[in-house]
Parts: C-alpha cells; sequence; structure tokens
C-alpha cells in the first residue's frame, strides 16, 4: 500500500526533481529505482536500476537473475517487454504537462535474439508536450541491448495522454 507521500512524490511532474536529489547520493540511483518498484510493483519484479533520466529520456538497467529467466535459460520475453516498457513511460511521464496522466494503450516488442547478461533499455522522446486540451496518443520506441552493444528488443509503446482535471 502507498503513502500519501509516495503518491505526492512520483505525481509526473515530480519525478525529475526526486531522481535529481536522490541521483545525487551514493546508491542514490538504487533507492530511487526500489521506491519505484513499490510504486509500481510489477516494473519493481524485475528490479530495473534508473541510470539516466532526464526531460524526455530515461535509460535503465537489468541484471540478468534466475527470476526473469525462462527455460531456454535465457531472460523471458515478458522481462524484456517490463523493461522496454519502463523508460518509454519514464521519458513520456517527465514531457507531459503537469495537468495530465498518461495510461499505456499499446505494447508492441520484437524479439530479435536471446538475451543474456545485463540488459539496458533506452527510450527518447523527440517531442516534449507543453500543452493539452485533448486526449492525444503519443508514441514511445525503445531498445534493449545486452553487454556486448546487441539490440535483443525493440519495443513501441502508444500512451493516451489526457489533460486532467483537478491535478494540483
Amino acid at each position: 500500500m502507498l503513502t500519501k507521500m509516495q503518491r505526492k512524490i512520483f505525481r509526473p511532474h515530480q519525478i525529475l526533481k526526486v531522481w535529481k536529489n536522490f541521483n545525487q547520493v551514493p546508491a542514490g540511483r538504487v533507492a530511487f529505482s526500489r521506491l519505484i518498484g513499490t510504486i509500481i510493483p510489477y516494473t519493481g519484479s524485475v528490479k530495473p536500476v534508473v541510470i539516466e533520466l532526464e526531460r524526455g529520456a530515461a535509460t535503465v538497467e537489468m541484471t540478468d537473475t534466475r527470476s526473469v529467466r525462462n527455460h531456454l535459460n535465457s531472460v523471458h520475453a515478458l522481462a524484456l517487454a517490463n523493461i522496454a516498457e519502463f523508460p518509454a513511460g519514464l521519458c513520456l511521464h517527465t514531457s507531459i504537462p503537469e495537468n495530465s496522466r498518461a495510461i499505456l494503450v499499446k505494447l508492441e516488442v520484437e524479439y530479435r535474439k536471446k538475451a543474456r547478461g545485463t540488459l539496458t533499455s533506452k527510450a527518447r522522446l523527440a517531442n516534449t508536450i507543453e500543452h493539452l486540451e485533448a486526449p492525444t496518443h503519443v508514441v514511445v520506441e525503445s531498445e534493449v541491448s545486452d553487454s556486448s552493444g546487441s539490440v535483443v528488443a525493440a519495443a513501441r509503446t502508444t500512451w493516451l495522454v489526457s489533460p486532467k482535471e483537478g491535478i494540483k
């Protein structure tokens, strides 16, 4: 169960501010990532660590552990989808107006090769949304690479971004 403070800290317009504070201290990236994992439990299940976060861009790493493996001794397809979606959501939420909200409405993942080892997922949004008057669909693409730099999966996420009345 989330506390009122956790919900307030992680409103979309606060994520960058919280990240900057955490990123300045030793182990801050891990602490920030674990806190997000408690707020978004399914994302937290793969134990991602946010490496970089700025307005419209995010990089996340996931360690290859037994808990994310499949019967083929590689990272499970849904763990890859999870790690591909996470930075897409982060970069989108840092790029939308304070009085808006976003929800994932479509996730497409192309699996290119077996994934093993530490994986890095990057997403970048070409344009930020400064003002929003009506609901709009926003597409964010991300790539997941292994430690050799080979792309093991590519994702295309579609988000419905809507103005939300009464957000403060």
